[in-house]
Protein backbone atom coordinates (compact mmCIF):
# COMPACT_ATOMS: atom_id res chain seq x y z
CA UNK A 1 0.00 0.00 0.00
CA UNK A 2 1.06 3.50 -0.81
CA UNK A 3 1.32 6.78 1.54
CA UNK A 4 1.31 10.32 0.88
CA UNK A 5 4.36 11.61 2.46
CA UNK A 6 4.08 15.25 0.34
CA UNK A 7 1.81 18.24 1.25
CA UNK A 8 -0.66 17.54 -1.73
CA UNK A 9 -3.94 15.87 -0.38
CA UNK A 10 -6.54 13.83 -2.09
CA UNK A 11 -9.74 11.93 -0.84
CA UNK A 12 -11.59 9.80 -3.62
CA UNK A 13 -10.58 7.96 -6.46
CA UNK A 14 -9.05 8.99 -9.57
CA UNK A 15 -8.73 5.81 -11.84
CA UNK A 16 -8.00 2.62 -10.29
CA UNK A 17 -6.21 4.41 -7.32
CA UNK A 18 -8.03 5.65 -4.27
CA UNK A 19 -7.26 8.21 -1.70
CA UNK A 20 -8.06 8.04 2.16
CA UNK A 21 -7.45 9.33 5.37
CA UNK A 22 -6.98 6.96 8.21
CA UNK A 23 -5.28 7.65 11.60
CA UNK A 24 -1.60 6.82 9.99
CA UNK A 25 -2.61 10.27 7.75
CA UNK A 26 -3.76 10.21 4.41
CA UNK A 27 -3.01 6.81 2.18
CA UNK A 28 -3.38 5.31 -1.29
CA UNK A 29 -4.36 2.09 -2.52
CA UNK A 30 -4.67 0.56 -5.58
CA UNK A 31 -8.15 -1.09 -6.68
CA UNK A 32 -8.37 -4.51 -6.21
CA UNK A 33 -10.47 -8.23 -5.77
CA UNK A 34 -12.17 -9.56 -8.43
CA UNK A 35 -14.53 -7.90 -10.89
CA UNK A 36 -18.40 -8.49 -11.21
CA UNK A 37 -18.15 -10.01 -14.73
CA UNK A 38 -14.94 -12.70 -13.09
CA UNK A 39 -17.41 -13.60 -10.19
CA UNK A 40 -19.88 -14.69 -12.78
CA UNK A 41 -17.95 -16.10 -15.20
CA UNK A 42 -14.86 -17.78 -13.85
CA UNK A 43 -15.24 -21.32 -12.31
CA UNK A 44 -12.50 -20.27 -9.28
CA UNK A 45 -15.07 -17.96 -8.06
CA UNK A 46 -18.26 -20.09 -7.87
CA UNK A 47 -17.88 -20.40 -3.83
CA UNK A 48 -17.89 -16.76 -3.93
CA UNK A 49 -20.93 -16.23 -6.44
CA UNK A 50 -22.77 -18.69 -4.28
CA UNK A 51 -21.64 -16.96 -1.46
CA UNK A 52 -23.02 -13.74 -3.10
CA UNK A 53 -26.29 -15.04 -3.92
CA UNK A 54 -27.06 -16.27 -0.45
CA UNK A 55 -26.26 -12.96 1.35
CA UNK A 56 -28.33 -10.82 -1.09
CA UNK A 57 -31.28 -12.87 -0.18
CA UNK A 58 -30.63 -12.68 3.51
CA UNK A 59 -30.30 -9.00 3.20
CA UNK A 60 -34.09 -9.19 1.14
CA UNK A 61 -35.48 -10.65 4.14
CA UNK A 62 -33.97 -8.86 6.50
CA UNK A 63 -34.99 -5.87 4.31
CA UNK A 64 -38.91 -6.98 3.64
CA UNK A 65 -39.32 -7.79 7.79
CA UNK A 66 -37.85 -4.46 8.93
CA UNK A 67 -39.84 -3.02 6.64
CA UNK A 68 -43.01 -4.72 7.84
CA UNK A 69 -41.83 -3.60 11.64
CA UNK A 70 -41.41 -0.09 10.94
CA UNK A 71 -43.39 1.49 13.23
CA UNK A 72 -42.31 -0.70 16.24
CA UNK A 73 -38.43 -0.32 15.48
CA UNK A 74 -38.61 3.13 14.83
CA UNK A 75 -38.92 3.70 18.71
CA UNK A 76 -37.96 -0.04 19.72
CA UNK A 77 -34.13 -0.85 17.75
CA UNK A 78 -30.38 0.01 17.79
CA UNK A 79 -28.19 1.47 14.92
CA UNK A 80 -26.81 -2.30 14.44
CA UNK A 81 -30.36 -3.82 14.87
CA UNK A 82 -30.36 -4.40 10.49
CA UNK A 83 -26.72 -5.70 10.27
CA UNK A 84 -27.78 -8.55 13.37
CA UNK A 85 -31.06 -9.66 11.14
CA UNK A 86 -29.12 -9.73 7.74
CA UNK A 87 -26.74 -11.77 9.98
CA UNK A 88 -29.69 -14.02 11.66
CA UNK A 89 -31.46 -14.38 8.26
CA UNK A 90 -27.82 -15.98 6.65
CA UNK A 91 -27.75 -18.29 9.47
CA UNK A 92 -31.16 -19.24 8.41
CA UNK A 93 -30.27 -19.92 4.72
CA UNK A 94 -27.37 -21.91 5.88
CA UNK A 95 -29.72 -24.18 7.88
CA UNK A 96 -31.27 -25.09 4.64
CA UNK A 97 -30.81 -28.97 4.20
CA UNK A 98 -33.04 -29.03 0.91
CA UNK A 99 -31.66 -26.60 -1.50
CA UNK A 100 -27.59 -27.05 -3.04
CA UNK A 101 -25.09 -24.55 -2.31
CA UNK A 102 -26.22 -20.83 -3.73
CA UNK A 103 -29.99 -21.75 -3.87
CA UNK A 104 -30.45 -22.07 -0.10
CA UNK A 105 -33.56 -19.93 0.88
CA UNK A 106 -34.91 -18.73 4.24
CA UNK A 107 -37.49 -21.72 4.81
CA UNK A 108 -40.45 -21.23 7.39
CA UNK A 109 -39.07 -24.24 9.24
CA UNK A 110 -36.05 -22.53 10.19
CA UNK A 111 -36.99 -19.34 11.10
CA UNK A 112 -37.43 -20.47 14.26
CA UNK A 113 -33.77 -19.14 15.00
CA UNK A 114 -35.10 -15.73 15.26
CA UNK A 115 -36.68 -16.41 18.99
CA UNK A 116 -34.36 -14.25 21.18
CA UNK A 117 -33.25 -11.89 18.74
CA UNK A 118 -32.84 -8.42 20.15
CA UNK A 119 -33.59 -5.29 18.21
CA UNK A 120 -32.19 -2.61 21.22
CA UNK A 121 -29.08 -3.99 22.65
CA UNK A 122 -28.91 -0.96 24.87
CA UNK A 123 -32.22 -2.20 26.52
CA UNK A 124 -32.66 -6.08 26.29
CA UNK A 125 -35.91 -7.70 27.07
CA UNK A 126 -34.49 -10.11 29.68
CA UNK A 127 -32.91 -7.56 31.70
CA UNK A 128 -35.60 -5.10 31.52
CA UNK A 129 -38.73 -7.29 32.09
CA UNK A 130 -38.89 -9.64 34.87
CA UNK A 131 -42.23 -11.20 34.46
CA UNK A 132 -42.25 -15.03 33.39
CA UNK A 133 -45.61 -14.76 31.99
CA UNK A 134 -45.05 -15.26 28.19
CA UNK A 135 -47.79 -14.42 25.17
CA UNK A 136 -50.55 -17.12 23.77
CA UNK A 137 -51.30 -16.76 20.08
CA UNK A 138 -53.70 -19.53 18.71
CA UNK A 139 -53.47 -19.87 14.49
CA UNK A 140 -56.71 -21.46 13.91
CA UNK A 141 -58.61 -18.28 14.97
CA UNK A 142 -55.91 -15.89 14.65
CA UNK A 143 -56.45 -14.51 18.40
CA UNK A 144 -53.01 -13.51 20.06
CA UNK A 145 -53.00 -12.36 23.71
CA UNK A 146 -50.87 -11.59 26.71
CA UNK A 147 -51.87 -11.72 30.73
CA UNK A 148 -50.61 -8.73 32.74
CA UNK A 149 -51.58 -9.68 36.28
CA UNK A 150 -51.75 -7.22 39.13
CA UNK A 151 -48.67 -6.19 39.68
CA UNK A 152 -46.51 -3.20 40.98
CA UNK A 153 -44.99 -1.90 37.83
CA UNK A 154 -41.42 -1.08 39.38
CA UNK A 155 -40.93 -4.51 40.76
CA UNK A 156 -41.15 -6.24 37.49
CA UNK A 157 -40.38 -3.74 34.79
CA UNK A 158 -36.56 -1.72 35.49
CA UNK A 159 -36.62 1.50 36.03
CA UNK A 160 -34.87 4.25 34.07
CA UNK A 161 -33.99 8.13 35.40
CA UNK A 162 -36.26 10.51 34.05
CA UNK A 163 -39.56 7.69 32.91
CA UNK A 164 -42.22 7.87 34.82
CA UNK A 165 -44.80 5.48 32.88
CA UNK A 166 -44.13 2.45 31.29
CA UNK A 167 -46.48 0.28 28.48
CA UNK A 168 -45.94 -3.27 27.27
CA UNK A 169 -46.62 -4.02 23.87
CA UNK A 170 -47.38 -7.39 21.78
CA UNK A 171 -46.73 -7.18 18.52
CA UNK A 172 -47.41 -10.07 15.44
CA UNK A 173 -46.74 -10.40 12.24
CA UNK A 174 -46.38 -12.63 9.76
CA UNK A 175 -43.88 -13.04 7.26
CA UNK A 176 -43.18 -15.38 3.98
CA UNK A 177 -40.35 -13.75 2.18
CA UNK A 178 -41.88 -15.63 -1.24
CA UNK A 179 -45.55 -13.73 -0.62
CA UNK A 180 -45.15 -9.94 -0.74
CA UNK A 181 -49.02 -9.95 0.67
CA UNK A 182 -47.73 -11.82 3.78
CA UNK A 183 -47.08 -8.48 5.60
CA UNK A 184 -50.20 -7.75 8.12
CA UNK A 185 -48.57 -6.35 11.48
CA UNK A 186 -50.76 -6.39 14.78
CA UNK A 187 -50.15 -4.80 18.16
CA UNK A 188 -51.86 -4.44 21.54
CA UNK A 189 -50.58 -1.76 23.68
CA UNK A 190 -51.14 -1.80 27.68
CA UNK A 191 -52.28 1.63 29.38
CA UNK A 192 -49.82 3.61 30.80
CA UNK A 193 -48.05 2.32 34.36
CA UNK A 194 -47.01 4.50 36.88
CA UNK A 195 -43.16 3.00 37.63
CA UNK A 196 -43.01 5.41 40.46
CA UNK A 197 -45.54 3.96 42.49
CA UNK A 198 -45.98 1.62 45.25
CA UNK A 199 -49.18 0.55 44.63
CA UNK A 200 -50.33 -2.52 42.36
CA UNK A 201 -51.82 -1.61 38.89
CA UNK A 202 -54.95 -3.33 38.00
CA UNK A 203 -54.47 -6.59 35.91
CA UNK A 204 -55.05 -6.24 32.41
CA UNK A 205 -55.14 -8.50 28.94
CA UNK A 206 -53.30 -7.16 25.91
CA UNK A 207 -55.21 -8.71 23.07
CA UNK A 208 -55.03 -8.85 19.14
CA UNK A 209 -56.26 -10.73 15.90
CA UNK A 210 -53.80 -11.88 12.95
CA UNK A 211 -54.69 -13.99 10.19
CA UNK A 212 -52.00 -14.89 8.46
CA UNK A 213 -51.59 -16.28 4.94
CA UNK A 214 -51.19 -19.95 4.86
CA UNK A 215 -47.61 -20.33 4.27
CA UNK A 216 -46.60 -17.54 6.26
CA UNK A 217 -44.96 -18.33 9.95
CA UNK A 218 -46.44 -15.56 12.66
CA UNK A 219 -43.66 -13.95 14.43
CA UNK A 220 -44.52 -13.12 18.10
CA UNK A 221 -42.26 -9.74 19.93
CA UNK A 222 -42.69 -8.05 22.77
CA UNK A 223 -41.73 -4.74 23.86
CA UNK A 224 -41.08 -2.45 27.04
CA UNK A 225 -41.43 1.58 25.93
CA UNK A 226 -40.80 4.20 28.41
CA UNK A 227 -42.13 7.61 28.53
CA UNK A 228 -41.60 10.97 30.74
CA UNK A 229 -45.55 12.37 31.81
CA UNK A 230 -45.34 16.41 30.91
CA UNK A 231 -48.21 18.59 31.35
CA UNK A 232 -50.90 15.51 30.50
CA UNK A 233 -49.38 13.82 27.37
CA UNK A 234 -46.95 11.14 27.44
CA UNK A 235 -43.41 11.45 25.71
CA UNK A 236 -40.94 8.70 25.14
CA UNK A 237 -37.64 9.15 27.19
CA UNK A 238 -34.71 9.55 24.69
CA UNK A 239 -36.85 8.81 21.66
CA UNK A 240 -37.07 5.24 22.48
CA UNK A 241 -32.90 4.54 22.73
CA UNK A 242 -34.34 2.52 25.76
CA UNK A 243 -36.96 0.77 24.85
CA UNK A 244 -36.70 -3.29 24.66
CA UNK A 245 -38.58 -5.29 21.68
CA UNK A 246 -37.37 -9.00 21.09
CA UNK A 247 -38.53 -12.13 19.00
CA UNK A 248 -40.07 -14.07 21.74
CA UNK A 249 -41.87 -17.01 19.59
CA UNK A 250 -41.93 -18.09 15.93
CA UNK A 251 -45.77 -19.40 15.18
CA UNK A 252 -44.88 -22.36 12.18
CA UNK A 253 -47.64 -22.87 9.59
Amino acid sequence: MARQVSLVKFEGKIGDLSFYKDKRGYQARMKGGPTKDQINSDPRFQRTKENGLEFGRAANASKKLREQLREMLNQGSDTAFSNRLTGRMNRIIRADEVNGRGDRQVLAANLGQLVGLECNLKAQLKDVFFLKTRPVYDRATGDGSFAIPEMIAKNVIKGLEGATHVQIQLVATEFDVQNPEADEVAIARSSYMDIGKSEATAAENLTLQLQPQPDAVVLIMMGISYFQFVNGGYYPLSNGMYNALTFVQVIQP
